[in-house]
């Protein structure tokens, strides 16, 4: 039996949706605290620390897999180390991610001291299983990498949609600042939708647009009708800028991006429209022919219709998470 550990939000419903359909059973320890889609060190570690989590007891037996999500599954790793939950045939944990190397010497310091034999993960990047592997001593074969997908609320908009503004969007691992200083002698309207905790200032310049919090409808709205889809990452970090990407995938928008491995796994690296993390002068260049050079916006366009078509192939996205859990 499949038990899969879901946090209040219900997030990644494409896989608990398909794993159910062919028999796991959900289980939710906690109850939901607010509407807020993003959620600061405060808020995990309280998820962390939860005794709602004792209500794991009598779940699962020694022959069941369990599939836990989010960073509940570093807490319930440890009350299974310790004997106060049962060791499942397997515990795939899903959706821990890390974006300070001060935060991941401590967590890689955890999962060393809770590991067992049983224990796995599912990776959204390259670079997490690599940490996995290397530094936290988890086996290979118990390290899964997934190509996240997702049907994300909203829908795609009017493929020619074209107000020449810049869009940029999302909490995690974002060089805002960067971003701004790029576009700051640029003609166009700088759109931002990021969340409360990115901490921005107000605006420089007048040109530029801050929305905090959006709701997703509106979020792919303003998207969809940009010109070009700005995404300034930091080098640092694991899985991000994945739910974002989807959404550039599926309006089919040109895109410059900083080159981060998170990217790569669905653009490829030769993708025309990367530069370099922290390099003010080539986002600035990069955002500038884009908006002014018609046919290399439809080159970039091109590409990211091509890493469309690539995605759509892989299949259902619980296929690949069941096939982790029965290997």
């Amino acid at each position: 039996m499949i038990h899969i550990l879901q946090t209040p939000s219900g997030s990644y419903r494409d896989i608990t949706e398909y794993l159910v359909s062919r028999g796991a059973r959900v289980h939710t320890l906690r109850k939901p605290t607010n509407g807020a889609r993003f959620h600061g060190k405060g808020a995990i570690l309280r998820t962390m620390l939860s005794p709602s989590l004792l209500k794991a007891r009598g779940l699962w037996t020694s022959q069941d897999v369990v599939l836990a999500i989010g960073w509940q599954a570093l807490s319930l790793q440890a009350l299974i180390k310790l004997g106060v939950l049962p060791r499942p045939a397997k515990f795939l944990a899903l959706a821990c991610f890390v974006h300070g190397r001060r935060a991941r010497g401590v967590i890689n310091a955890l999962w060393r001291a809770v590991r067992t034999p049983s224990l796995g993960f599912v990776t959204f990047s390259q670079g997490e299983s690599r940490n996995l592997i290397e530094q936290c001593g988890i086996a290979p074969e118990n390290v899964h990498f997934h190509l996240w997908r997702q049907d994300l609320d909203g829908r795609a908009q009017d493929p020619n949609a074209d107000d020449g503004s810049i869009f940029a969007g999302g909490y995690s691992n974002r060089d805002y600042e960067l971003l701004q200083s790029a576009a700051a002698d640029l003609p166009a309207p700088l759109v931002i939708v990021a969340s409360e905790r990115n901490g921005l200032a107000a605006p420089a310049s007048e040109r530029t647009r801050i929305h905090l919090d959006l709701p997703e409808s509106e979020f792919e709205a303003l998207l969809a009708r940009s010109r070009v889809v700005a995404m300034p990452l930091r080098s640092q970090g694991e899985a991000c800028g994945q739910s974002v990407l989807l959404r550039v995938l599926r309006n089919g928008k040109p895109m410059i991006a900083t080159r981060h491995e998170s990217i790569e796994a669905y653009l490829a690296p030769d993708y025309p429209g990367f530069v370099p993390p922290g390099d003010v002068a080539a986002m600035r260049a990069a955002l500038s022919r884009a908006l002014t050079d018609p046919a290399w916006r439809a080159q970039l366009a091109s590409s990211i219709a091509d890493a469309a078509r690539r995605l759509d192939n892989q299949g259902e996205p619980g296929a690949d998470i069941e096939r982790f859990l029965l290997a």
